[in-house]
């Protein structure tokens, strides 16, 4: 079993594209998809298909009597490994030999006569598919076309028509009918192919002499849709340091986004479009884009009262959205407005096929909405919670407490505006949770009172859940951890989970009583006995810390980048402070423990410590460097000198610590 932890994250996007022209469903997904169904249905089974097995299917084909599926399967078999040696052609240190090339073209000549002799049977779909894939291969286009358009185009409609179809419209292209196989692909939604074929032609001016030619082309879509985002990628690098969000990007300057903003309104004018809505749409988006954020509110306006596809239409509803919350003064009007747009999204989000209202509602909260509420925390922290803003869980965690407190009575009062509604009916409402983050930051502050009086609402139950639940089981906050660290093992984990431990109380209340104790009782102690407690709090302060094997008690998981917060108290300081108070003891035993803790390694940063290292070019090793003025240089040395003192006394933990070792190697 694998312990949770906070393992790196990789940020989301947060700049996804919100000109969108057609749904994203790619053509060769949804082929394979059906493909696989349709596999998975003739093997009988219930569990879901991912690629094609040929042996599962001769052996179920075989189990059936089924002969013509057991032979047409044997030879699409052997057609995909002629693709293979196709494939391997463009690695040369994979290249196929003279004889394997030789051997793959008789192959394929031998499948083409086998697939066309069996396209009068029950099968008959499939094996023309394999016949054209044949000629594809062999680069028979011209038969691919004249086949088609005399014999297989009359075929029922099945997803083996949909893919003769593509391998048809990508003869016409390998022929010279640039038009007619661009038409093609885009009605079959094969975007692939066509960037393939438009690589070289997404320019300004080739868009316009491709409308020039047909002002209803369904390429339109495409390559307007390829220009205005190539558009953002340009403005979102040069606004901060995102990745590009697809592949095959053209760096667009600004002179020619401005002459495609002329000419959009020019396409609108004139009237021959049957979509003006995305024209005026792509116009108003690029001028939100360089600036123009007046004019573009203006365009998106008119946008949205034109004549379009559907998708066109919610596009340009997202795009206003955007544009209007970016600049709207903060009002009830506009919040109710909010309300009504961030409710058809959720419900556009339920239906979508490919993604693209979640991906606006992302760039929405982050870019837009963030920055209208900066200035009211209840709303901030609501919107981010029910947009499933990446923000929230840091948000929460780093604000003030107060302000939590007061987020967390605004969730549980009724609702007073059309946005409230919104908001308090969508959130993910955690009181648990909510209650024990608020006790936990009164913990990160060590105001144990106030910890105690939330952390009582949280019962044991909840620590069960976590996914620190193993960390608790197994660790104590009472151990020293420059002397004795808690690892734990798999023989650890194996044991709990055998008997099935489970936490019975709740860890941060005892230790916040525990702590409040210890605390609340120093001003009665004296002499040894206050030196003890100096001891015993620092051990659980280092213990609780970020850095510490406790550090569940302050976090919701561990990581090596972790350092301390805003708004949290640091604890490895009051470690160190009560460290220097432990350490005045005359007990010799508790001072040596003292000192030893202070050099302690986890209690310094990376600047504090008593060396540094540097690479070494010539030896291609780190060099240590010893840093005398550091804080830890000087907690090392009032052990040493100690110990140079009471030489008869050494412990054992010190004289067997490694660092120590080093340190002495070259003190004076």
């Amino acid at each position: 079993m694998t312990l949770p932890t906070l393992a790196c994250i990789w940020g989301e996007l947060t700049n996804p594209y919100l000109f969108s022209m057609y749904r994203k469903t790619e053509f060769r997904e949804r082929v394979e998809k059906i493909c696989n169904d349709n596999w998975q249905t003739y093997l009988g089974t219930s569990e879901e298909y991912f690629w094609f097995n040929a042996d599962d299917v001769i052996k179920a084909a075989q189990h059936k009597s089924d002969g013509l599926m057991v032979s047409y399967v044997k030879n699409l078999q052997k057609y995909l490994k002629c693709v293979d040696v196709e494939q391997s052609k463009q690695y040369e240190w994979n290249y196929p030999s003279k004889e394997e090339i030789a051997t793959q073209q008789r192959d394929l000549q031998a499948i083409r006569t086998y697939a066309l002799g069996n396209t009068k049977t029950k099968l008959r779909s499939q094996h023309a598919l394999l016949y054209m894939r044949c000629n594809m291969m062999l680069g028979r286009h011209q038969e691919n076309i004249n086949y088609w358009e005399q014999t297989a185009s009359q075929f029922i409609e099945t997803v083996y028509k949909d893919m003769m179809q593509n391998i048809y419209a990508g003869a016409l292209y390998k022929t010279g009918q640039d038009e007619k196989a661009g038409e093609l692909f885009a009605e079959m939604g094969d975007y692939q192919s066509l960037m393939t074929q438009f690589y070289r032609k997404r320019s300004f001016q080739a868009i316009r002499q491709h409308y020039q030619k047909n002002p209803n082309s369904k390429v339109l879509p495409f390559l307007l849709q390829d220009f205005v985002n190539n558009c953002q990628e340009v403005i979102d690098a040069n606004g901060g340091d995102w990745f590009d969000g697809k592949l095959f990007v053209r760096r667009i300057n600004e002179q020619e986004a401005t002459q495609m903003r002329q000419f959009c309104e020019t396409v609108v004018r004139e009237g021959k479009t049957e979509t003006p809505i995305m024209w005026k749409s792509a116009k108003a988006w690029l001028e939100y884009l360089y600036g123009h954020q007046k004019q573009a509110a203006t365009d998106i306006l008119e946008a949205s009262k034109l004549d379009g596809t559907d998708r066109m239409k919610d596009c340009a509803r997202v795009l206003m959205l955007f544009i209007t919350a970016k600049q709207a003064p903060d009002s009830e009007a506009f919040d109710d407005y909010l309300a009504d747009e961030l409710s058809w999204l959720k419900e556009m989000e339920q239906k979508e096929e490919d993604g693209y209202f979640y991906r606006a509602k992302t760039r929405i909260s982050h870019q837009a909405l963030m920055k209208h509420y900066q200035n009211n925390t209840d709303k901030l922290i609501a919107m981010m919670d029910v947009t499933n803003n990446y923000h929230y869980g840091e948000y929460i965690d780093t604000m003030r407490v107060g302000q939590l407190e007061k987020y967390f009575a605004y969730t549980n009062t009724p609702a007073k505006s059309n946005l409230d509604k919104y908001l308090k009916a969508n959130l993910k409402k955690d009181e648990k949770a909510m209650t024990d983050l608020i006790g936990t930051k009164y913990l990160r502050l060590c105001q144990w009172d106030k910890a105690i009086k939330w952390l009582e609402y949280v019962p044991a139950s909840f620590y069960n859940e976590a996914g620190y639940r193993m960390y608790v089981l197994l660790r104590k906050v009472s151990v020293e951890p420059w002397i004795t660290r808690q690892w734990i093992k798999d023989a650890d984990v194996d044991r709990a989970e055998t008997y099935n431990w489970t936490v019975s109380e709740n860890p941060k209340l005892l230790f916040a009583k525990e702590m409040q104790m210890m605390e609340g009782t120093m001003n009665v102690l004296s002499g040894k006995a206050l030196c003890q407690r100096c001891y015993n709090l620092a051990t659980y302060y280092a213990q609780a810390n970020f850095t510490g094997d406790c550090w569940w008690l302050m976090r919701n998981g561990k990581s090596v980048s972790d350092t301390l917060r805003v708004n949290e108290v640091d604890l490895r300081a009051k470690t160190k402070e009560l460290l220097q108070k432990a350490s005045q003891t005359t007990d010799l035993a508790l001072k040596e423990k003292a000192l030893f803790a202070l050099s302690y390694g986890e209690l310094y940063n990376e600047n504090q410590r008593w060396f540094t290292r540097e690479w070494n070019n010539e030896t291609y090793e780190y060099d240590r460097k010893t840093s005398s003025n550091s804080q830890q240089y000087r907690a090392f040395a009032a052990l040493a000198n100690f110990e140079k003192q009471n030489t008869t006394h050494t412990s054992q933990y010190v004289s067997r610590c490694d660092e120590y070792i080093q340190f002495r190697k070259q003190f004076h």
